[in-house]
């Protein structure tokens, strides 16, 4: 498999972690924490932009998946209902399986 292959497995996996954060912004009952969704749509946006270009920097890529990470969490423990669980597992699921593409592309990881 090539590079643009997996890196295509990664951003096909921050096109589901969009798609779930879609739903938990459209699903979500606090107007007070659409800014922290935001937020994190703009740090998936880096991370994408990261990808897409020529010479992808991969360090970057890989810290705002790590960002993004962190900011679902909070959103996560903060939730006030278990029912949207499945989302956040979905879009933490999503960032690890691009970071793992990312890493495998580059020859890196276990």
């Amino acid at each position: 498999m090539t590079s643009g292959h997996l890196f295509d497995a990664a951003i096909k996996a921050l096109d589901d972690c969009d798609a779930a954060l879609g739903k938990l912004d459209k699903l979500c009952c606090e107007p007070g924490r659409s800014p922290s969704m935001k937020a994190l749509a703009r740090t998936l946006a880096a991370a994408r932009a990261d990808l897409d270009r020529t010479g992808a920097d991969i360090d970057g890529t890989l810290a705002h998946l790590e960002d993004a990470g962190a900011q679902v969490g909070r959103l996560q423990v903060g939730c006030c209902t278990p029912v949207r669980l499945p989302l956040y597992a979905t879009f933490l699921e999503g960032l690890t399986t691009a970071q793992l593409a990312i890493n495998r592309s580059m020859g890196l990881g276990h």
